[in-house]
């Protein structure tokens, strides 16, 4: 019989601390009865003829209910002392029509609030919940959850809840993520799904995750977090920032990222926040993949649409390995003209890794300014980033920050 609850472990007869053997011995007693109560109302006065797995069923309902009338063993031991315990089994039919209650509102605001997006597992999922909670048998079978839930959430629901409570939490896990995605254009949203996953309305996915995913990403490099796309430079950025910083440090930086977001959009729950939190940091281990790939590309998403890369010199996130980047700084510094350096740069520089040390090693104060007017909008917004936020000991070797700056304040 499977541990479901403090009762299950006083008749597999656990070491349960803070009770005595007699006391364990009493509560056991009147446990045992209980279930032959029970099981005669379930069998309508044949309790003989149920199988020992319907047996089974019924004391882990019996159980569920209990725990809705006591919060910790010293409450148990009084209640087993005071009272029929029979009584407390039907008294918590009352605690759990309240919590039944709760689910129906919930499942309502759930209704209310959705994307509108078409998902064949969420809609499912919420038919389902609505007709389990039509039939829950919290009489006999309190702990099972009368119902399919195949939607999955950006955080799970722990395995411990049963019965309501699991679907309560559910439904309090969802309705948070409909509100959050409800504050971005509904196609927007299905743009990022389609790079997301090409079948999102058939496959099993969570609408949320890969929405929270790009906005984290781009609070992170202090963009409009409205737009939802991030931007093939914009992933450069982040990848060039995470990885000059400790894992330890991208956490704290998804911490505060989530901080943040909260900010921007007002969310003040407790529970809201925690579980964004929850989201963020379980980017981390897909961001040290990416790190270790040089590729941000999966994680943070761009729509599936032809852009145009002949414009943005640092677009694919392929960095040069050292003797052909040291080979490629040494071709440009013997250039004679700024023209022609511009030309090698465009040409053969593919990350802003290689970018910035180019510019350190080869990009002179006078020759910035014939540079940044080759550059697009997109590449100028990622240089200027990558200044502020770049470690103060990274300092170049030609003086081409101070001048970067000046010349685009102006433009």
């Amino acid at each position: 019989m499977a541990e479901n609850n403090f009762y299950l472990e006083l008749l597999n007869n656990s070491n349960l601390a803070n009770i005595s053997n007699e006391e364990k011995e009493m509560m056991q007693i009147k446990l045992w009865t209980l279930l032959g109560n029970v099981t005669e109302r379930y069998t309508m006065g044949d309790s003989s003829s149920v199988p020992v797995e319907i047996a089974e069923e019924l004391l882990k309902s019996i159980t569920f209910l209990l725990n809705k009338e006591t919060k910790n063993p010293q409450s148990i031991v009084k209640l087993f002392e005071s009272e029929s315990l029979e009584s407390a089994w039907k008294h918590s039919w009352t605690t759990i029509e309240k919590d039944i209650a709760k689910g129906k509102e919930l499942l309502e605001e759930v209704i209310k609030t959705s994307t509108g997006i078409e998902n064949i597992s969420y809609e499912d999922t919420v038919v389902e919940i609505g007709r389990g909670l039509k039939v829950y048998d919290y009489r006999f079978f309190a702990h099972e959850i009368p119902c399919s839930i195949d939607y999955q959430l950006s955080n799970a629901v722990s395995e411990d809840l049963q019965g309501i409570d699991f679907i309560n939490e559910y439904l309090t896990r969802l309705l948070f993520e409909n509100k959050f995605c409800n504050n971005f254009a509904k196609e927007k949203i299905i743009g990022i799904l389609k790079s997301y996953c090409k079948d999102y309305k058939g496959l099993l996915i969570n609408i949320f995750e890969p929405v929270l995913t790009n906005i984290i990403g781009l609070d992170l490099v202090e963009a409009d977090i409205f737009k939802l796309e991030m931007k093939s430079y914009e992933r450069e950025v982040l990848l060039y920032t995470f990885k000059n910083i400790t894992i330890k440090e991208i956490e704290e930086e998804l911490i505060k990222s989530a901080n943040s977001v909260c900010n921007k959009l007002k969310i003040v729950s407790d529970f809201e926040i925690n579980y964004l939190k929850m989201t963020a940091l379980n980017l981390l281990p897909r961001i040290e993949e990416g790190i270790k790939n040089n590729n941000l590309e999966n994680i943070f998403l761009s729509y599936k649409i032809e852009e145009d890369k002949a414009e943005d010199i640092f677009i694919d996130n392929e960095t040069m390995d050292d003797e052909r980047l040291r080979k490629l700084i040494d071709e440009i510094r013997v250039c004679r003209f700024t023209k022609d350096k511009v030309a090698i740069i465009h040409k053969e520089v593919k990350s802003l890794d290689d970018l910035v040390e180019i510019l350190n090693n080869c990009i002179w104060e006078d020759e910035v300014e014939g540079l940044v007017n080759s550059l697009s909008k997109e590449e100028i917004e990622a240089l200027n980033y990558y200044l502020k936020t770049k470690p103060n000991d990274n300092i170049s070797n030609t003086g081409w920050e101070q001048k970067f700056i000046e010349v685009i304040s102006g433009l």
